[in-house]
């Protein structure tokens, strides 16, 4: 019965392939809350670009972005003592390593980006977090602000209608407001709820499905054959 629990086995893992992934898997720092305790970590998902600086010209204290996007680490300021706590949903993002907490005064502006397709169609559920002020912007539309900043979640998270096949753009732009006695923190953080999909559509076929068909049309075969070589074998 090997060959059968082999084909039943290929089926398994092609239909969870062809299913995409959930969304929240897209959260900032999904996934590393547990590893995110001192080490340097990138999240694989998003990147981080520095729009500008008032006047123009000036380096954040970080310096120029890589586009890199680095978890800040589970302990230690800004995180619960100005910034809400990291935890297994999500965790805060900055532009530089280690994280950037002294004095700022180049009054700079990040943006935060992710883009993904959509596997489905149906309602995302936006929330976010941003040091000082935020934007939200899909695909050019802007979405509106967070004013809790970095201390309190939108109560009601923004409801944004997506498309099943379509490529989505979401930015996050954070303004740091300038501070030359101490500390000046800047940092994002975003969370998706909803039963939304990335990656494969359910409408297109793939290579996926097509092993899927392929071995439950070989399954009738495959256990015919295992029966004549046991036939032979009694002989």
């Amino acid at each position: 019965m090997k060959t059968t629990e082999t084909i039943i086995l290929l089926c398994a893992v092609a239909c969870a392939s062809a299913q995409g992934q959930s969304i929240s898997k897209l959260d900032t720092g999904a996934g590393l809350y547990s590893a995110n305790t001192g080490a340097v970590i990138v999240d694989p998902n998003w990147t981080v670009s520095l729009l500008g600086t008032v006047p123009a010209g000036k380096t954040p204290p970080g310096g120029i972005p890589t586009g890199a996007a680095y978890l800040v680490p589970n302990t230690g300021f800004p995180i619960g003592s100005s910034w809400l706590a990291n935890d297994a949903t999500s965790t805060w993002l900055t532009y530089a390593t280690p994280t950037p907490v002294g004095a700022d005064t180049t009054r700079d502006t990040f943006q935060y980006q992710m883009t993904f397709t959509a596997g489905n169609s149906g309602l995302l559920g936006i929330n976010f977090l941003g040091d000082n002020t935020d934007e939200l912007i899909i695909n050019g539309e802007d979405l509106g602000s967070n004013p809790g900043q970095f201390h309190t979640w939108l109560a009601t998270p923004i409801s944004y209608a997506v498309t099943e096949g379509t490529t989505y753009v979401v930015d996050l732009d954070v303004y740091n407001a300038p501070r030359d006695d101490s500390q000046d923190p800047t940092g994002a953080r975003v969370q998706f709820t909803g039963d939304i999909v990335t990656g494969a559509s359910a409408s297109v076929p793939e290579e996926s499905s097509m092993i899927v068909n392929a071995a439950l049309l070989a399954l009738p075969f495959s256990a015919g054959l295992i029966r004549k070589l046991r036939k032979n074998r009694a002989a």
